[in-house]
């Protein structure tokens, strides 16, 4: 019987990866899923900017260095067409361990653009910034104003 595959979701694997790789502090699993081009860019929530591989790479290490990354996705939207997706989050990020009940969560929107590269959605970009406050405002009543019970 044929197998239907469903080219999207796996680019949402990519992304769920990704989180993986943070809160495990695996720097190389964390790479594998960058498109092999110098072009990657990656801006972090605190602004630091990454060109290149290169760059991604130090920087993942020296983050890993101090503690991981947690990241939970909020709330998602995303627009694909045959090569590209863009993948749109809201998003609490913790740095430190699971265990660590003081660490307190940021909300941040994250972009992550998406290429496929021989059968595989890698990033091409991705992009993070803190949500201003009354954006966390505005998010908390949307959240718990939700139908689907999350509170």
């Amino acid at each position: 019987m044929p197998r239907f595959v469903r080219l999207f979701d796996a680019a949402s694997e990519t992304i769920t990866a990704f989180y993986d790789a943070l809160r495990r502090g695996q720097t190389d699993r964390a790479m594998a899923l960058w498109a092999n081009e110098d072009f990657v860019s990656y801006i972090r929530a605190d602004g630091t900017r990454w060109d290149g591989l290169e760059q991604i790479r130090s920087g993942l290490v020296a983050q890993f260095s101090q503690s991981v990354v947690l990241i939970d996705s909020l709330d998602t939207t995303e627009y694909d067409t045959v090569g590209t997706v863009v993948h749109t989050a809201t998003e609490a990020i913790r740095v430190g361990n699971e265990d660590a009940g003081q660490n307190t969560a940021q909300l941040i929107h994250t972009t992550y653009v998406l290429v496929h590269e021989q059968g595989d959605w890698r990033f091409a970009h991705i992009h993070s910034s803190p949500l201003p406050p009354h954006a966390v405002e505005q998010f908390s009543l949307m959240m718990h104003a939700r139908p689907d019970g999350l509170h």
